[in-house]
């Protein structure tokens, strides 16, 4: 018997990433995995040019079976390729049809960017342990912190009681009646969007926080565009006439997952944000869905609402040793730098619970050292999800 030909082929030009498109939607949908993050629509995001789009297509027989939608962004002088979308989408993975011959698909298109030679790193993060990568055998790295982790609540189990919730929800409503409502229409989504992003900021100041993702304009361009266009849905908690919440998220045949949720700062005593999710999964659940994804991390608003966790992972691939730099930066020192500012802008905590946070991210970060100098060696367990 002839053995199925398999090749690979990448596609950088914007002509050749839009022949592909109808192809991608297909396979997108016929991928039991797929988040919704790697949809096509997410080339909008290498609109602005800082970023440049790169599939590798991988055929067999001349179908298409595997994709792996890609973006390479330069880093302080260092070339990585990434998951198309980054850092606003959360989830990355290849796009792959169901069946044993996925490993071969995947072998293929490593061959491929190997074949580049204009990268320093291929940094494959955000990773789900029941994605396609998983269930190919590629040696991912674990998150060695459960809060790395993405948080979901099963919807067709019987819902909790939130009475912490639901009083605070009582004083919201003595601003006005609650009323949540979703975007209608482009331009409405585009002005809810921009409200989310702007409750988002004001928080965020207030907590003496920074993004990098939101500071950054054409990671808000995208936001904006991909609610006007219909990818992101909107969700609005209004009491009476003020408007309390906004969420953005991203529906996938029965999953739905919280992409942003933001909320008015002066109303932060009566949980604003709490409400409009309490108030949106059983809207979601009568329309279908039976997964709300919070996505990563696992922070504890979320914990507080979750049934269960997914564990997470990564993959690094250097090329050179400024690759190999640039793996190390990504994935130990900047966890560690991450936990460090979250403790030292914390205004609520004394300084002795900030050093002992401040040590507790120095020795996460030593074990994953030691995870790191093993790549090959980790793999994904069995268990994908982590009932709570």
């Amino acid at each position: 018997m002839t053995e199925p030909a398999i090749t690979a082929r990448t596609l950088a030009s914007p002509a050749a990433i839009e022949s592909l498109a109808a192809e991608w939607r297909a396979l997108e949908k016929a991928t039991p995995e797929a988040t919704g993050f790697q949809a096509p629509a997410w080339r909008l995001c290498c609109e602005s040019g800082k970023s440049a789009a790169r599939l590798v297509a991988v055929r067999e027989n001349g179908r298409l079976v595997m994709l792996l939608p890609l973006q390479i962004d330069r880093m302080r002088g260092t070339a990585v390729a990434r998951w198309l979308g980054e850092p606003l989408a959360q989830y990355g993975d290849a796009l792959a049809l169901p069946g044993p011959r996925r490993p071969d698909w995947l072998a293929a298109a490593e061959a491929e960017i190997g074949r580049w030679g204009d990268i320093d790193l291929l940094a494959l993060t955000r990773l789900r342990a029941d994605g396609v990568l998983a269930a190919c055998g590629a040696p991912l790295v674990l998150a060695s912190a459960s809060r790395f982790a993405a948080p979901f609540v099963d919807l067709g189990r019987a819902p909790r009681r939130h009475r912490s919730i639901e009083r605070r929800m009582k004083k919201l409503a003595s601003h006005g009646e609650l009323r949540l409502e979703a975007g209608a229409g482009p331009q409405d989504r585009r002005n809810a969007a921009e409200q989310a992003l702007a409750f988002k900021s004001e928080w965020l100041r207030r907590q003496r926080r920074s993004s990098a993702s939101l500071a950054d304009p054409d990671v808000v361009a995208c936001a904006l565009a991909l609610a006007e266009k219909g990818v992101l849905c909107v969700h609005r908690l209004w009491a009476g006439e003020r408007l309390v919440s906004v969420e953005l998220g991203l529906r996938r045949e029965d999953a739905y997952r919280s992409l942003i949720a933001a909320y008015d700062s002066d109303l932060a005593d009566c949980s604003p944000g709490h409400a409009l999710t309490l108030l949106l999964m059983p809207l979601l659940a009568r329309q279908g869905v039976k997964h709300f994804d919070f996505l990563p991390p696992a922070d504890p608003y979320k914990l507080a609402f979750a049934t269960g966790a997914t564990t997470m992972g990564a993959l690094y691939r250097p090329f050179n040793a400024r690759g190999a730099v640039a793996a190390f930066a990504l994935a130990r020192l900047r966890p560690l730098a991450k936990d460090a500012v979250h403790a030292l802008t914390d205004p609520g905590l004394p300084i002795g619970s900030m050093l002992r946070h401040l040590a507790r991210a120095a020795a996460r970060s030593d074990r994953a050292c030691g995870e790191s100098s093993n790549m090959g060696q980790n793999r994904f367990p069995s268990g994908a999800g982590t009932a709570i």
